[in-house]
């Protein structure tokens, strides 16, 4: 009997707020690179590689405006679904200079197949996902 077509496993990321602004050009090489390996389109590993460094961005911002603290990613394939998960455990502060800013969350849910946002004391999480195309991995 042949072996049956595996993906990537997860994709796990541990990453310092203080260096997230760069390091983001790498987190997004990395998601890119993961989600292609699925079989996903090319225009849906760049809806998932924005919607995940817009979460990202949000934690620098948002969640530890000081630096002082860490963003989490964990990303995996299962159930025919794109599972992308950011979190933080921060508290949500407004950005100093809010400007033309203030819509990453609402780019993620139009990116994004389904959004959960949890703001909780103990940090934010949001949750993102998107079905994988008939036939991938």
């Amino acid at each position: 009997m042949p072996a049956l077509a595996r993906g990537p496993g997860p994709l796990r990321l541990r990453l310092p707020a203080l260096s997230l602004p760069q390091c983001l050009r790498d987190v997004r090489a990395q998601v890119a690179s993961w989600a292609g390996r699925l079989g996903m389109p090319a225009d849906a590993v760049d809806d998932i590689v924005l919607a995940t460094h817009e979460a990202l961005a949000n934690i620098a911002d948002h969640a530890y405006p000081d630096g002082d603290g860490d963003a989490e990613l964990d990303a995996a394939c299962e159930h025919g679904e794109i599972r992308v998960v950011v979190r933080d455990h921060g508290s949500w502060k407004a950005p100093r200079d809010p400007g033309w800013r203030g819509r990453g969350l609402v780019l993620i849910a139009g990116l994004a197949e389904h959004v959960d946002v949890q703001r909780l004391p103990a940090g934010t999480c949001i949750a993102m996902r998107w079905r994988l195309p008939e036939g991938s991995t």
